[in-house]
């Protein structure tokens, strides 16, 4: 493994030098202020680094997208936009399970839709919030042969659902950092797709069980500071490990967002909102989150019946 908090806190000093670094994130409607939220913290922990924001759009809110151009422009940074809304429904993804949604699937189109000239990139999911540097795990990228991922702390029974060996290693695919110059050459994008089309039962958490079946043995490993998985469903953790991540990720259902949400890390979370464009963004209810998903899920499966002409 490569890359430590310390070696982030050393590093702070060296913001600001060379190009920017490129950061992707996926959202739709739904979240597209967490995902402004995630680029706030990042922007607020890294003061002198410039970045550019690839943001893979199915249906963001313009209004998000506003304060998310005001924002990254006033800290020197850019935003770029790829509405991936029609690719999604033209190739018909699985349906959305639990709180996992169909943007997911856009970032396999990541070595399509990205400029050739980027040759490397550091996904984000949107449920993630920055607390240190992100240039030391930028320049890891330089020696990464196709990606580089943090372990799933709730690996072990996922990797079972896969059918996985029991010294494999399975990772959670929330951050990475991705060589795209070998995603492209291989055709990565289309081979993980084919796979998920082809393995709807294994595919519990699709584009990331594809990661660890097709890549097995290649990934790269991660200190967990690049992802501190500090959701219910990863599992109990020492409060006091958040002050050596550098990137905390709320993962699972139970997202920090929610009405009354105690969960590890809230308040850190909450503080990065306030400081964000998105302070005065009510928090979501749990019958309405209930009920969204509820209809997210109908529709889908409306959808895929439609696909295999079942309906």
């Amino acid at each position: 493994m490569i890359g430590t908090r310390g070696d982030a806190i050393l590093s702070q000093t060296a913001e600001g030098c060379g190009e920017p670094i490129h950061l992707l994130l996926a959202a739709d409607a739904n979240y597209g202020r967490y995902a402004g939220i995630t680029i706030a913290s990042v922007l607020a922990a890294n003061p002198r680094q410039s970045f550019t924001v690839h943001l893979f759009s199915n249906g963001i809110r313009r209004r998000d997208l506003r304060k998310l151009r005001t924002m990254l422009a006033r800290a020197g940074s850019s935003l770029s936009v790829y509405d991936v809304s029609g690719r999604l429904a033209a190739n018909r993804p699985p349906p959305a399970r639990g709180h996992l949604t169909a943007t997911a699937h856009a970032r396999l189109a990541m070595g399509e839709l990205l400029p050739k000239a980027v040759r490397r990139v550091t996904y984000l999911d949107c449920d993630v919030i920055c607390t240190g540097p992100l240039l030391p795990l930028w320049e890891i990228g330089e020696g990464v042969a196709v990606l580089a991922a943090v372990l799933d702390r709730a690996g072990e029974g996922w990797k079972a659902l896969l059918g996985m060996p029991p010294e494999a290693s399975y990772f959670n695919s929330g951050v990475l950092v991705v060589n795209l110059d070998s995603w492209r050459r291989r055709d990565l994008g289309g081979i993980l797709g084919e796979w998920i089309a082809a393995n709807p039962a294994k595919a519990s958490l699709a584009d990331q069980d594809a990661i660890n079946a097709c890549l097995a043995g290649e990934i790269t490993p991660l200190p967990d500071c690049w992802n501190l998985q500090i959701g219910k469903d990863s599992g109990p953790l020492p409060p006091e490990r958040l002050a050596d991540a550098v990137l905390l990720h709320y993962t699972g259902e139970h997202k920090p967002w929610r009405y009354r949400f105690d969960g590890l890390g809230a308040e850190i979370f909450l503080r990065h909102k306030r400081r964000s464009p998105w302070r005065f963004a009510l928090p979501t209810f749990r019958l309405s989150y209930r009920l969204r998903k509820s209809l997210n899920k109908r529709i889908g499966r409306w959808r895929a019946a439609l696909s295999t002409g079942e309906a």
